[in-house]
């Protein structure tokens, strides 16, 4: 019965600030290793007729779909008022190393994307299939395709769908860190 309330609890209490911190420290291990794997399969992709030439640089824009995707899905296991305390602590860890005006325009330009983000996910519905579509969108890959997608402006399907499976593995999974933690707000 204690355990049915809660009381015993295996699970580790975290604050939202250290949880937060581990976050965003894995997501951007991940974003620079994997960035390699997404322009590799981006230039040298068959489904393109022209290689995009995407470059390491490219990696900021890529990072801001990652972290926009990643921040809509906390929605899916937090309430609202907890999901904003964690959008909050996330902005602040990304850009914790600048300071003063740069701080406060690399967060301007973030909640820009988001803007942009938000639109996608209307047409798109969901978090992966609208990261796809930043991407596509972003670095042009239209100008990349064979003329029948090109003309329509529309991705190729088979493209897209490799995109989008690549694009899970930049999921954070909260369900599985949940299952061993719980956020103490």
């Amino acid at each position: 019965m204690i355990k049915f309330l809660g009381l015993l609890s295996k699970k580790k209490k975290v604050k939202p600030a250290t949880a937060i911190s581990i976050y965003v420290a894995l997501l951007q291990n991940v974003i620079t290793g994997g960035f390699i794997e997404i322009k590799d399969f981006i230039n040298n992709n068959n489904n393109l007729e022209s290689n995009p030439n995407l470059d390491d640089n490219d990696i900021d824009w890529f990072s801001n779909v990652i972290f926009l995707g990643n921040i809509k899905n906390l929605d899916m296991f937090f309430e609202e008022d907890e999901v904003s305390i964690l959008r909050t602590l996330i902005l602040d860890e990304i850009y914790k190393d600048l300071e003063g005006n740069a701080q406060h325009l690399a967060i301007e330009r973030f909640l820009d994307y988001e803007n942009y983000f938000k639109d996608l996910l209307i047409k798109h519905e969901t978090s992966i299939s609208a990261m796809a579509h930043a991407i596509f969108e972003k670095y042009n890959i239209n100008n990349f395709q064979g003329d029948l997608f090109k003309k329509k402006n529309k991705p190729n399907p088979v493209f897209l769908n490799e995109l989008k499976n690549l694009l899970n593995h930049f999921i954070w999974n909260w369900e599985e860190y949940l299952e061993k933690n719980k956020l103490r707000f």
